[in-house]
């Protein structure tokens, strides 16, 4: 068990107490490769907001000292104007700001962010800033200022550091959150290091908690309302007032919809549903059939000239061809050259590949959203685009609105949806078996950071992903047929 109570551990916390308690006493495991990027990036932005203040100082382990120890004597130090990585404690807490710049007699306290301005976590990004201030001041650090360190979306491809940055300031909001935390840090504290775990209810956070099951609320039961999908907010408050985690216990006078009442059902019998209405959506379905997968690639820093951060770029796809649900497939697919911005060609090549015949078969809405940006990315080619928009057929709904199996256990998610429909098949084995670790490969190859004989192995890794997600829309397409039947 730790002693000490990071930002992590606080903004935890602060969406349920019993998770931060586990967080606090479960070892730490090791980032995967797609987190370890994501990391990297994170730190590459940070490195950059350091050379807005050439005269800044990083703080780091020396002379002995540990980084708080050397924070302090820092700022005690008039002639210091600008600390990076500022780490201070009180009691329990510890916090790490980003960048404390001196403003007279006090500091400004900056959190540097890899999101723009607009975003829709800005209120989580401001608890974050609001932590660090809340501890330096408890630790004795007046502070006057805090901002954010936003990007900005006017930021292209080959500008520096002076372009990337928004500082906005935060000032108000943060003092106010500062004051609701101060309400609540004795009682914060004193439960993370209770020996027994806080008392446990049920909130959004349960969703994506990795203790509500092992650990937690759901620990024993089979099945618990949290598979319900698409569940309003007020019916889960309404749930956790009355203390329901069990899927059976789940009142008559909650009004589920039809989806959820399905899943109710197939979850308490065990068996798997299939609604009647299967086969006549299915025959909405015209042959030939092109199975299409799309993969992207979107990085903090553009990758291309005229990019901004965080573009998403389409770089793959793969289709199987069918020309009846019993028929052999063929396969086209199409790999970018990671040096260069290819979606013109991806454009003109998947128009051919496509054809002007039969339907287009996805699992999701992303295929289509990405078909609209390349029809507005290039205005000639909106005509063969638009029409290949009209083919689109997406067997999520299908699914979601006539199948459930107990093991979904309410996702309708391919990754959960194919191992229970389509057991035989499997991404095990696979040197890329997820879309994030397809991104960062193909991110890794882009900024030259696999390069020479690496590159043609990487490459054809891409290239068996992308085409294991569309032979799963075959398998799955045949599965279906099979249950309406």
């Amino acid at each position: 068990m730790r002693e000490t109570i990071t930002k992590s551990d606080w903004l935890a916390a602060e969406q349920c107490l019993a998770m931060a308690w586990f967080g606090l006493r479960t070892a730490s495991t090791a980032p995967n490769e797609a987190d370890r990027f994501r990391m990297e990036q994170g730190q590459e932005i940070g490195g950059l907001a350091r050379e807005l203040y050439p005269d800044g100082i990083l703080v780091s382990k020396r002379d002995g000292k540990t980084p708080a120890e050397f924070t302090q004597d820092l700022v005690a130090d008039a002639a210091i104007n600008t600390l990076f990585e500022a780490t201070v404690s009180s009691g329990s807490l510890v916090a790490r700001a980003d960048i404390l710049r001196r403003e007279g007699g006090a500091w400004h306290v900056l959190e540097v962010k890899s999101c723009f301005p607009g975003a829709n976590n800005i209120s989580e990004l401001i608890d974050d800033l609001a932590f660090t201030v809340m501890v330096l001041r408890r630790a004795g650090v007046q502070t006057v200022r805090a901002s954010l360190v936003l990007l900005s979306q006017h930021y292209r491809f080959g500008d520096g550091p002076d372009r990337l940055f928004e500082i906005i300031d935060k000032t108000e909001e943060v003092s106010a959150r500062v004051a609701e935390f101060e309400g609540t840090a004795h009682a914060i504290i004193d439960a993370l290091f209770e020996g027994a775990p806080p008392t446990a209810r049920l909130v959004s956070a349960c969703r994506s908690c990795a203790y509500f099951e092992g650990e937690c609320l759901g620990s024993g039961l089979a099945h618990t309302v949290l598979e319900l999908p698409g569940l309003h907010h007020t019916k889960l408050k309404r749930l956790s007032v009355d203390g329901i985690i069990e899927l059976s216990a789940v009142p008559d006078d909650l009004n589920l919809n039809k989806r959820q009442e399905r899943v109710r059902y197939a979850a308490l019998s065990g068996n798997m549903v299939v609604e009647p209405g299967l086969g006549p959506a299915l025959q909405n379905i015209d042959w030939p059939c092109h199975y299409l997968d799309f993969e992207t690639v979107a990085t903090v820093l553009p990758l291309y000239n005229g990019h901004g951060c965080h573009r998403q770029v389409l770089t793959q796809f793969s289709i199987h061809h069918r020309d009846g649900i019993d028929a052999n497939t063929r396969h086209s697919e199409y790999l970018a050259d990671a040096t260069k911005d290819c979606e013109r060609q991806l454009a003109e090549c998947l128009i051919e590949a496509l054809g002007d015949r039969g339907s287009i078969i996805v699992y999701s809405t992303f295929e289509e959203t990405r078909i609209k940006a390349l029809r507005d990315a290039f205005s000639d080619l909106e005509k063969p685009l638009q029409a290949i928009l009209r083919r689109l057929k997406n067997l999520l709904p299908v699914i979601e609105d006539h199948v459930y199996h107990p093991d979904f256990r309410g996702s309708f998610s391919i990754k959960k949806v194919l191992p229970v429909l389509v057991p035989e098949l499997s991404y095990v084995g696979l040197d890329v078996g997820d879309g994030d670790t397809a991104i960062t490969r193909f991110a890794h190859m882009a900024r030259g950071e696999i390069s020479g004989a690496a590159v043609n192995v990487t490459r054809q890794q891409l290239l068996d992903y992308c085409k294991m997600d569309t032979l799963a829309m075959v398998r799955l397409h045949e599965t279906l047929c099979q249950l309406s039947r």
